[in-house]
């Protein structure tokens, strides 16, 4: 067995799924008209599943047929059906022109990019082809913010906030602030943040100092000035609409940020801090997460990494790259290797000899020239 095998295995599971979807649309068009309506209760009892569930599958199976760029994908093994879903999720709002180019597109992407690399591409996508549909997109997932509780085994239950990015980016520093500045004790980082939501949730004083809290949000000046709508970009989540950009940035403290007219690069940052800080903020611009291929974790929660072994003189933006805690390890203590390219790109290498790379983020559109 190889990592062939593993692929093929994955890629049976799609397959599979589109079967499924196809079947069930067929089996749906064969009903009488006047029993369609109620064609949740001709499933549920057959799959063992509740009426609820029967008619998610029946209008994912749907939609999923009706899209025939992401169906044939996901039939041929090409995409999964979480890239699936959320590519049919992206579409929605967007007329039947310009859904049907952004779905060529975000099939094309997803067939050799992670779910989160490609959500935030079909994002900037469909910001270039449809500004204001991004401000719709908004507009209405806004209306669904809501707190839901759910039962978990052995006395114990998940909690679960849905709130604007930003919100929850302010939210979570907070809490992170407070339980890394906690005194040592026998729980982890992850019980302590459980422990400071529950306080802070409960009104309870927090033994902590709690800090300024943080997020790094880039946008164009243009944008940021109204003259344009190109997206802002939230570090650890992806593109936000400019105009909820705009009002993010409208309270935050300003930091110049030179980027490459060609490649939307960031080139060169405002020396407000020494100068071991700037290259951070530099590094945090070109490469807001972690190195390590699919891996989103920030890169302000990061090691700032040495892909070749310090030297005493090459700490340069061109050798530092963020990898998070667990991917800084096993770059140093197990047979995978990194390397640098000159374009900025990050190649890793597995024990079994396999490259993957990770290239730098444009943090504005490239010059149409």
């Amino acid at each position: 067995m190889d990592e062939a095998d593993v692929k093929a295995a994955y890629a049976a599971i799609s397959e599979s799924v589109a079967t499924f979807s196809a079947t069930l649309v067929d089996y749906l068009a064969g009903l009488d008209s006047r029993d369609r309506e109620f064609a949740d209760n001709f499933i549920a009892p057959v799959l063992k599943v509740s009426p609820v569930k029967a008619t998610r599958l029946i209008d994912s199976a749907v939609e999923l047929v009706e899209r025939h760029v992401v169906f044939k994908a996901m039939a041929e093994g090409r995409i999964d059906q979480g890239k699936s879903l959320m590519i049919l999720d992206l579409l929605r709002t967007l007329p039947v022109t310009q859904a049907a180019i952004v779905e060529q597109a975000l099939v094309t992407h997803a067939a050799t990019n992670t779910y989160s690399a490609t959500r935030q591409y079909g994002v900037r996508f469909i910001h270039r082809l449809d500004p204001k549909a991004a401000e719709r997109r908004h507009a209405e997932k806004h209306k669904a913010r809501l707190v839901e509780k759910f039962n978990l085994e052995d006395g114990m239950s998940s909690l679960r906030l849905t709130m604007t990015a930003h919100d929850a980016a302010l939210s979570y520093d907070r809490v992170d602030r407070i339980a890394k500045a906690l005194p040592k004790d026998d729980r982890t980082l992850d019980q302590k943040r459980s422990d400071v939501a529950r306080d802070l949730l409960h009104g309870k004083e927090t033994p902590a100092p709690q800090g300024q809290t943080v997020v790094y949000l880039t946008m164009p000046v243009t944008s940021a000035l109204g003259l344009t709508d190109d997206p802002g970009m939230l570090t650890g989540y992806g593109p936000l609409p400019a105009p909820l950009a705009r009002d993010i940035a409208a309270g935050g403290v300003w930091k110049r940020i030179l980027t490459d007219p060609v490649t939307g690069m960031a080139e060169e940052i405002s020396d407000v801090y020494r100068p071991t800080a700037k290259q951070r903020e530099l590094i945090a611009a070109r490469y807001p997460t972690c190195t390590a291929i699919g891996c989103r974790q920030p890169a302000h929660r990061c090691d700032y990494d040495h892909c070749r072994p310090y030297n005493g003189s090459n700490t340069t933006i061109t050798n530092l790259r963020p990898k998070c805690r667990r991917h800084h390890r096993m770059k140093t203590h197990t047979n995978w290797q990194c390397a640098n390219g000159e374009d900025g790109t990050h190649t890793w290498t597995t024990p079994r000899g396999h490259t993957y790379e990770t290239a730098p983020e444009p943090i504005a559109e490239p010059a149409p020239f």
